[in-house]
């Protein structure tokens, strides 16, 4: 899959803070998606052979849980050894079912992780573990976003013992196996104490895994990767931005770290160019606070040769903001500034598809 796939089938989605990582629903999906043919394909699917996602409450699935119909994990790391949980008895019936091209379990209505392929395509190894694993359950983040969270939330030293004491180990036995890991969509993975840590453990038993990265980008910078020890490791960098001008900035981050992030994305487009990492995402989550922004925010991209990410607010967090979102809403028909919004995306320079993302419902707007 190349950098524009990656980027198209949702493998970077930013919204809210804590929503599930890189995927939330259906609104990544244009319509020109040939993944909508995913409810009609009966060949199996290779997720759950090849990803393990895990949750705050160490919670495992092999796909994101907002597409399975009763969110039932195959495990918990807290509970049950690793290797239980990656060739247990749930697991092992959910591979029965998808070979026989049964999806009984899934929303195949709006899922967009679903993998064709052929029996013979399933790694002969996937039993030694997954080749991708997604960690969703740490929160740390020296942030709180107006549409994520309304407090800065540190873990606490019973928090930090449960991940570093229990979780930890655990991820680093099952990515024996993997390629990538994929971190955070619920905290800062380049803040957070234990995701710094199991990044530095990961590294240090497997030298070439490689990391999707989704931050804030305030410490996106070349000596604390190098402290953690992931400079040469990083495929991707998936970077929440939300905004061109420092004030509109400060009003959604809710921090004054605009100049530095700027400058940290810079250095990663370097990276990009040298071929020390694969793609960079500036993320920008449209609502009434940033929508006039959007063209520009596209420039920015196209000057650095990155992807400008557009999504929709989505009030999935109990905040402040979540309250305002008939006001906020700008995407909305009923919205005062909806008409003014859909001028906006008229502008040709929407359509830069190699530098510029819209998510379905903007997409449709866009084209419409």
């Amino acid at each position: 899959m190349n950098r524009r796939d990656f980027i198209k089938y949702g493998a970077v989605l930013a919204g809210a803070g804590g929503v599930c990582f890189f995927c939330k629903d259906n609104t990544v999906l244009a319509k020109d998606n040939p993944r909508k043919t995913a409810l009609y394909d009966v060949r199996p699917c290779k997720k759950p052979f090849t990803a393990l996602e895990i949750y705050e409450n160490g919670d495992c699935f092999t796909c994101c849980p907002d597409f399975l119909k009763k969110k039932v994990e195959i495990g918990n790391i807290e509970k049950q050894d690793i290797d239980e949980i990656w060739n247990g008895e749930r697991i092992k019936d959910l591979r029965k079912k998808v070979l026989k091209g049964n999806f009984s379990a899934c929303k195949r209505d709006i899922c967009v992780l679903y993998e064709p392929c052929t029996k013979k395509q399933i790694p002969s190894d996937y039993k030694k573990g997954p080749k991708e694993i997604k960690i969703n359950y740490d929160y740390e983040c020296n942030y709180n976003c107006i549409k994520c969270r309304d407090t800065v939330i540190i873990n606490s030293d019973k928090q930090n013992e449960l991940y570093n004491d229990i979780y930890l180990p655990k991820v680093v036995k099952i990515a024996k196996n993997a390629e990538i890991v994929s971190l955070l969509g619920s905290g800062d993975p380049l803040f957070s104490r234990h995701s710094r840590l199991l990044m530095k453990e990961l590294v240090k038993s497997y030298p070439d895994i490689k990391f999707k990265i989704l931050t804030n980008g305030f410490f996106m910078n070349e000596d604390s990767l190098k402290e953690i020890g992931i400079q040469n490791n990083i495929q991707g960098v998936s970077v929440s931005v939300d905004a061109v001008n420092r004030e509109t900035y400060e009003k959604i981050l809710r921090t004054d770290g605009f100049d530095r992030v700027m400058k940290n994305i810079e250095l990663m487009a370097e990276w990009k160019k040298q071929g020390r990492i694969e793609w960079i995402t500036m993320n920008f989550v449209v609502h009434l606070l940033n929508y006039k922004e959007m063209a520009e925010f596209v420039k920015i991209a196209q000057k650095l040769d990155v992807t400008a990410y557009f999504t929709t607010y989505r009030p999935s967090q109990p905040t402040e903001f979540r309250k305002r979102y008939l006001e906020i809403a700008v995407f909305e028909p009923t919205n005062k500034h909806y008409k003014e919004f859909v001028k906006i995306l008229k502008n040709p320079i929407f359509q830069d598809k190699e530098h510029c993302f819209l998510e379905s419902r903007l997409f449709d707007i866009a084209n419409s």
